[in-house]
């Protein structure tokens, strides 16, 4: 992904795309987002002595949200924190946190929330109910948020966005983060709190440029073969290159993804689908690649197929949220049939 991002950063288009509707992929009630991090932020603070609030924040993390446009109340979302990236702007502090007598990350390394339903509180209010689990131990908890982004498409990329902000008071003890003799009993309050910014996300592939800058992209050849062709001519095609002229073109398998997601993007999805099962013959190992398989299955109605698909991601990345987040959702749907 982030070399993805990185590509798309160096190869950005000129006229932005402001089509409000071309990206609506609905899965099981919902459209899927990814998480924006380098425009959200977990934080939290908690009181010093009585004398005034450390404020610390999470760098990296990573989230699924199934947003339902009719109905934001039926939406869900899944969230996972690396727990090593705490930083409280010391790097001393930030080590001891890390340790046994805080977030002991070597033992448990994820924090992870998962939404189990959403009350609607006010315009644009919500009241998220779910649960936290931190330091090996998981809580219910209720967080009051705002939507503060619509869904509509960016003015610079014509990504589609969603957004939302909030916060929850948590008791460190209640998850068995004591802090030591000193540290816990006497220096920090036991109240935590929790503030969430979150600015979901779904690119805009058409902006996104095939990487010819050495060889001629795969994925320029695949697309121009499935729109004058059809999807199996062009994954036939696509052989017969990569046997023939192994080193006349690029063959990196994010370009094949590139054009598999630039169809799904369209709705596309028995050609998306064929071009992302021949990402997964030549990386069978990319968790992405089998969500996308099962986003496609899900959008197309095949929950079995798309179950399938998610629970080999989850397998391959266990912490994966959208993995997290399609599983729980498909097998509730399943079992309610």
């Amino acid at each position: 992904m982030k070399t993805a991002a990185v590509l798309f950063a160096a190869s950005l288009l000129a006229a932005p795309s402001h089509a409000g509707d071309w990206g609506r992929v609905e899965l099981v009630g919902a459209e899927l987002f990814g998480m924006d991090q380098a425009h959200s932020s977990v934080g939290f603070t908690i009181g010093f002595m009585g004398l005034t609030r450390v404020r610390g924040t999470f760098r990296s993390y990573s989230a699924a949200i199934l947003y339902d446009e009719k109905d934001p109340s039926r939406s869900s979302a899944t969230v996972v924190i690396d727990a090593a990236s705490i930083d409280t702007d010391m790097d001393v502090r930030d080590k001891d946190l890390r340790g046994p007598r805080f977030f002991d990350v070597e033992k448990y390394p994820r924090i992870v929330f998962q939404s189990r339903s959403i009350e609607k509180a006010g315009k644009d209010r919500y009241i998220v109910h779910g649960t936290l689990e931190m330091h090996g131990v998981t809580h219910e908890v209720a967080i009051p948020m705002t939507q503060t982004v619509a869904r509509m498409p960016d003015s610079g990329w014509g990504n589609m966005r969603i957004g939302g902000a909030g916060g929850v008071k948590v008791k460190r003890t209640d998850f068995g983060i004591l802090g030591g003799e000193f540290w816990g009993a006497k220096a920090l309050s036991d109240d935590v709190e929790i503030e969430i910014a979150i600015l979901g996300n779904r690119y805009n592939f058409d902006r996104w440029s095939f990487d010819s800058r050495e060889k001629p992209s795969i994925g320029e050849v695949l697309a121009r073969t499935v729109d004058s062709a059809g999807a199996e001519a062009a994954v036939g095609r696509y052989r017969e290159l990569k046997e023939k002229n192994p080193g006349d073109y690029n063959f990196a398998v994010d370009q094949i993804t590139l054009a598999a997601n630039r169809l799904l993007q369209h709705r596309r999805f028995p050609e998306a689908l064929a071009l992302f099962r021949l990402a997964a013959e030549e990386s069978p190992k990319e968790t992405v690649v089998q969500a996308r398989i099962g986003e496609i299955h899900a959008a197309m109605g095949n929950r079995d197929a798309a179950l399938a698909a998610y629970r080999k991601a989850l397998e391959l990345a266990p912490q994966n949220p959208e993995a997290i987040e399609m599983v729980q959702r498909l097998e509730s749907r399943v079992s309610a049939r």
